[in-house]
């Protein structure tokens, strides 16, 4: 299933702050458009002022395009392993179109009257905010975008694409109720108990690996690998002793355990070769190109119902996967699902880092053998 994000949209001093710790509450993760809006004016040296901060994120989607924050919003939460999201701060309708390339969104609309809002405003006493009632309605209507352009600030034509508008006029339990209201329609809709969800390519992929890991020859753990290029399956290894060699269950014992070597070092003391480095291997002896291609690893304790590691690759391993030219590395973790590092990431750090440390390493189960 694809994470649910909701998407808030209203002016300032409606309440969305409080929607946003309802969600909370329900387990959802929060990221907000000004946040974006505020990095990029400290990387401008703007003063973080909120009408200087308006005009920044306007020269934003001048220069990036109007839905510039929903995207870099879409972008860190498809990178993220946590699954539900609000996001708080939409301001233009294309946000809200890039948003939506997500398949589950949700945008609320929260509303109030103008002098409501003002006195909001006014009896909250943010720094950032004004203490002139004037000042306070020409910001609500620009905000709302009155004089401002079509890629500036259009909270008005936000709320005409909300899938829900609540007014919110009343007490905070009121603004509670109404949402929740809404919120268990989009519970009951997600509620996957009595639901066959088709698995997604990378969960399919990654099933396929944990299939392969099953032939592995380590007596800790058990590694599967499986390279996809142009969606199609186009190598497998697993972690094992090379052909035609006695495996560590043959020998029925540990080469490094019984050396006395320390988990996670001397990998080249090890009778078996990596899952990732075997995939590799394979694919060389059938002549079959990797470049941009997907590599899927499957970790799990050695034995019928051992429990799934990060398997995550050893540096040895990144530095082949680097060289092959893959482009995403998916692996599987402990805590269930699984975690995509982009190869191209890898590249940057090791450039902008001189040192490597243990955080380059497999998983403690897997540098037990």
């Amino acid at each position: 299933m694809s994470k649910v994000i909701i998407g808030l949209t209203g002016a300032m001093g409606c309440g969305k702050g409080e929607v946003v710790k309802i969600l909370e509450k329900e387990g959802f993760s929060y990221i907000t458009l000004s946040s974006m809006v505020r990095e990029e004016a400290r990387n401008r040296g703007v003063e973080e002022k909120r009408e200087k901060l308006m005009e920044v994120g306007n020269n934003m989607r001048a220069e990036e395009g109007s839905g510039v924050l929903g995207k870099r919003a879409l972008f860190k939460i498809v990178r993220s392993d946590k699954n539900n999201w609000v996001v708080d701060g939409i301001r233009n309708p294309s946000e809200i179109g890039e948003l939506r390339k997500n398949e589950n969104v949700y945008i609320v609309g929260i509303d109030a009257r103008k002098n409501l809002l003002v006195k909001r405003i006014l009896d909250r006493g943010r720094e950032s905010d004004s203490i002139e009632e004037e000042e306070i309605v020409k910001k609500l209507e620009r905000e709302w975008g009155q004089g401002e352009p079509q890629d500036g600030q259009q909270v008005g034509k936000c709320m005409q694409k909300a899938d829900i508008v609540i007014k919110n006029e009343g007490t905070l339990e009121e603004l509670n109720k109404k949402f929740m209201e809404y919120y268990n329609k989009i519970r009951e809709k997600n509620d996957t108990s009595n639901k066959y969800l088709r698995p997604t390519k990378d969960e399919y992929y990654l099933d396929l690996a944990k299939s392969v890991c099953r032939r592995s020859t380590c007596t800790k753990v058990e590694i599967g690998a499986v390279i996809i290029r142009n969606d199609q399956v186009v190598a497998t290894g697993y972690c094992g002793a090379p052909r035609g060699t006695k495996s560590s269950l043959e020998h029925g014992f540990c080469l490094r355990k019984k050396l006395g070597i320390p988990s996670g070092h001397r990998y080249e003391m090890c009778r078996s070769v990596h899952a990732e480095q075997n995939a590799i291997i394979n694919a060389a002896r059938s002549g079959t190109g990797l470049l941009g291609g997907d590599m899927y690893i499957y970790g799990k304790v050695q034995g019928e119902n051992g429990e799934a590691i990060d398997a995550f690759p050893c540096f040895i391993c990144k530095k082949m996967l680097i060289n092959c030219g893959l482009k995403r590395i998916i692996c599987s973790l402990k805590k269930g699902g699984y975690k995509i590092f982009n190869v191209k990431d890898w590249v940057k750090e090791w450039r902008e880092n001189d040192i490597i440390d243990d955080k380059y390493q497999y998983g403690v189960a897997y540098k037990s053998d």
